[in-house]
Formats: C-alpha cells, structure tokens, sequence
C-alpha cells in the first residue's frame, strides 16, 4: 500500500499578501463604525414602533400579558390597580411599582429636559388618564429612554391595557464599511482571476 499524501494547500503569495493587507484595512476602518457612543451614558430607543396589549381579564402572570422589555423589565397588571415589573414584582405597590421605571409626559426628542416621577404620581393616581398622552418611559437600571402612548386602559375590575412604544433602533451598515468591504472583495476576486 502507497501513501498517498497530498501537497499542503498554499495560497499564492501576491494573494495572501492582498488578503492579509485587505482584511488589515477592513479592520482598521471597520472598527470605529461597529463602536456605538452616545453623548451621555444613555441609551435611547428611537427605532420601530410595537404595540402591546394585555387583553381584558389579563392577571399579569402569563407571559403572553407582559411586555418583556428587558430581562429585567417584564410590564403588566392584574385586573386592577397599576402597572407593575413581573420580573421582580409580584402585584402593583403604590409608589413602587412598576420597579425599576420612571415616567414623565413630553416626547423622546425632549428626554433630558423631561422630570421623571414614579408611576403612581406620574398617572395621577388615575391611570385612564393617560390615554393618548405622548410620555416616556426610563428604564433606570439599563438608562433606557424609549417613547410610549397608552391606547387603551380597562376599568371597573376589567384589567387590560395597551400601549404603543419605540423599540432599540437597528443600526445601519456604515457606507464606511460597506465600501472597504466592497473593496477587499474586489481585490480579492481581480487577485484569484490572475
């Protein structure tokens, strides 16, 4: 029986030296884009809109009732009372819950300027009155900032809300990075053409 050993694969030079300086300026250029700042240490959600409701007779118990935010800000509400954190609450405690939130009426443009209060006192005392009201909402532990509009808010016993809240935005490929890839593909490909 032969061995029958194959010769060790090996990559042009000229290629490799254009791969390795292609993907060294991919890198170098690429870097700083995929780098996310934000002027203070707050993160604001300014992307798409997503609607959630808890229907009528919701208990807040249910995943399907709460808006899982974060993980660790899970929005819902029994048949009565307030909104409260199901991730670390178990029912609405006046001036407490939702835990780890703060409200304040205004709009996302005007976030650092808003005052932001718990819920009990941002509603009023009278969530219904919150319906149609532009506000925002701070995830305080994460420094979250996200819009929000409360549609709907049941009562007499009938539990139940809506709102309407922006979400994290997704990010566009910068052109930056985009044309340095485009570039790297194209050497590459002119390189394995030869």
């Amino acid at each position: 029986m032969t061995n029958m050993s194959r010769p060790p694969l090996t990559i042009d030079p000229p290629l490799s030296r254009s791969l390795r300086y292609g993907f060294g300026l991919f890198l170098a250029l690429a870097a700083p884009c995929a780098v996310t700042t934000t002027l203070a240490d707050a993160t604001i959600w300014n992307g798409p809109l997503t609607t959630f409701t808890e229907p009528a007779g919701g208990t807040g118990t249910s995943p399907a009732d709460q808006d899982r935010i974060t993980p660790g800000v899970w929005l819902t509400r029994n048949t009565t009372q307030g909104l409260y954190n199901a991730a670390t609450e178990t029912g609405f405690t006046a001036f407490v819950s939702p835990a780890d939130t703060k409200w304040a009426y205004g709009t996302l443009a005007n976030y650092a300027s808003l005052t932001y209060t718990d819920w009990e006192d941002w509603t009023g005392h009278n969530p219904p009155s919150i319906v149609d009201q532009q506000a925002v909402l701070h995830l305080v532990n994460e420094d979250i900032y996200m819009s929000v509009e409360f549609l709907s808010w049941g009562i007499r016993g009938s539990g139940g809300f809506s709102y309407l809240r922006s979400t994290a935005s997704v990010p566009e490929p910068s052109s930056a990075a985009l044309l340095v890839a485009a570039l790297a593909f194209f050497r590459v490909w002119r390189l394995s053409r030869r």
